[in-house]
């Protein structure tokens, strides 16, 4: 496949409500991986994402309904469709995963990557969200923006097999996330409010140290392929 090495991205925006599906579908799933779709626009040197959506995860066949018929490509197209027809951006560029304890370059990811910026159908400044919904819960939103870099690519178009350090195949790129309008205002009004009037049905769930052993196979795991 040809790769374009010509005018990128130097920023990405994320509204705040697609980063809240990203959060809720990856905390939702744990402690299983999961994936999604971004759509938005590519304009003026930056990637504006307004949308995610969440792929389907396989289910055992005496669970499955009509839409399992579908494959995660053939679904990502039935809903982009959808979200046209309601007037909502249905351009994809790029996808979402969540990550654990801030592993973020694996062959998989590399892989899933490569076949957003390669593609013909897609622009080639498609990136890849990763969220950490383990470290997350320390009190600190832990959620980057990453692109394969022009090294890489470079050597995957010329079919080379010249050694890349690993910490130079994935490049991350500034993410900022955005609200709009009328949440930006309720934000405001909550700051103006005074304490003792505010009433707020707050969760804590997160916080608890109750779920912490069913994470423990999986520290394991990733300790041992360090070793």
């Amino acid at each position: 496949t040809n790769i374009s090495l010509g005018k990128s991205i130097t920023e990405v925006t994320i509204d705040s409500v697609a980063v809240l599906k990203i959060v809720k579908h990856c905390n939702d799933s744990l402690p299983t991986m999961v994936a999604g779709f971004l759509l938005g626009l590519d304009t003026n040197n930056r990637l504006e994402i307004t949308y995610s959506c969440s792929s389907p995860q396989p289910r055992a066949e005496s669970e499955k309904d009509g839409f399992d018929d579908l494959d995660g490509t053939e679904y990502q197209v039935e809903m982009m469709k959808m979200l046209r027809d309601v007037n909502v951006d249905n351009n994809c560029v790029g996808w979402y995963t969540s990550m654990y304890l801030g592993t973020i370059c694996t062959n998989d990811i590399v892989a899933y990557q490569y076949s957003y910026q390669s593609s013909e159908e897609l622009s080639e400044n498609c990136v890849a969200i990763m969220y950490d919904p383990i470290l997350s819960t320390k009190g600190m939103l832990v959620i980057k923006a990453f692109r394969l870099s022009k090294a890489f690519l470079e050597l995957k178009r010329t079919k080379s097999n010249q050694f890349i350090r690993p910490s130079e195949i994935l490049e991350e790129l500034p993410l900022k996330i955005r609200n709009i309008g009328h949440i930006s205002a309720f934000l405001r009004c909550m700051e103006d409010t005074p304490q003792h009037k505010l009433q707020l049905n707050c969760i804590y769930d997160t916080l608890s140290m109750t779920n912490n052993d069913m994470y423990t196979e999986k520290y394991l795991e990733l300790l041992s392929n360090l070793l």
